[in-house]
């Protein structure tokens, strides 16, 4: 069965309904997900109709609570996505998770696009070797995305798999020119990830538009409506499309910080509740660096140190250069 003729059994939606929500959702669960906000605007429809086709889909899904032991049974399941540094590997209880949101945060130079670039590569293992099998997507909002850097990390001679430019053809990179910019292409990447079977979605780094952009008290209601809808459109890519979704945020002065006696992520309250994970980075000595989870609904507050090398992210410093790039 067509998507099309899928959206077709739902009541009261036309034909050429069915054709615009088969372009812009690839099942009905992601379509539950959507607004009648969202729905109203992109049909043309009124919120009542729109409302109504919400209905029908969630009836149609039949969504039950499920039992606890149900939900044990998927959390002991989620695949995870390997960093090639098990000390990191261990506090994420064996990887990055797929279906999750994760953010890194931490001062220029702590590592957080370097495991962003290391997690693109990992992302196309086998499941046997720590990966998923699927490719990447890159949303750089600083421009800091190096296919060099990538490629001298595809290249590193520890890999369990043959490594080199084949691997950068499954990673894929588009820039985001402003916050209104960040949101259209999150709102859009539901056809990348099925088009191009995504695993990761990476976004580096979500607090620089924002911070740039909305400038005193008086902007900061938008800035925070902007946020939620960006949060919201990025938990609902990780929980349909079931793709690890890592954010990289900057950091900020706070003397009160309960993660360090100056510094805190950037953002606010408004995002910080938003990410399932939150890891704060910072440097030790020379490629060092010690990565510190402080807040997740599972996951115990816990430090790994790693290091970063022109191999990428590793435990030891394998160093055919003591690299440090952000």
């Amino acid at each position: 069965m067509s998507k099309k003729d899928l959206f077709l059994r739902i009541e009261s939606v036309t034909p050429t309904m069915a054709e615009e929500l088969a372009d812009h959702f690839g099942s009905l669960e992601e379509l539950s997900l959507a607004t009648p906000g969202e729905l109203s605007q992109l049909l043309g429809i009124k919120l009542s109709r729109a409302e109504l086709i919400l209905a029908a889909v969630r009836e149609h899904l039949s969504i039950m609570p499920i039992s606890a032991v149900e939900l044990l049974q998927k959390d002991l399941n989620i695949p995870t996505i390997t960093t090639m540094s098990q000390n990191l590997d261990e506090i994420f209880d064996g990887g990055i998770p797929v279906g999750s949101i994760v953010e890194f945060s931490g001062s220029f130079g702590t590592g957080k696009t370097q495991i962003s670039l290391q997690l693109c590569l990992t992302v196309q293992f086998p499941e046997d070797m720590g990966g998923i099998n699927k490719g990447a997507y890159v949303i750089d909002a600083e421009g800091t995305f190096s296919a060099k850097r990538l490629l001298e990390m595809a290249t590193a001679p520890d890999l369990p798999i043959e490594g080199g430019k084949q691997l950068l053809n499954n990673v894929y990179r588009t820039r985001a020119l402003n916050a209104e910019h960040l949101i259209d292409l999150v709102q859009n990447a539901g056809k990348m990830v099925r088009d191009n079977d995504i695993g990761l979605l990476v976004v580096d780094s979500v607090a620089s538009h924002f911070r740039a952009e909305f400038l005193g008290k008086e902007t900061l209601p938008q800035r925070q409506q902007l946020l939620m809808k960006l949060a919201n459109l990025l938990q609902r890519l990780a929980e349909i499309h079931q793709v690890a979704v890592v954010v990289t945020n900057q950091i900020l002065a706070n003397p009160d910080a309960i993660i360090s006696s100056s510094t805190e992520p950037a953002l606010g309250f408004a995002w910080g509740h938003r990410p399932t994970h939150r890891v704060f980075l910072r440097k030790a000595r020379g490629s060092m660096r010690v990565a510190r989870i402080f807040d997740s609904p599972y996951l115990p507050d816990a430090e790994a140190m790693f290091y970063i090398t022109s191999y990428g992210i590793r435990d030891k410093d394998v160093d055919r250069g003591d690299l440090s790039h952000d």
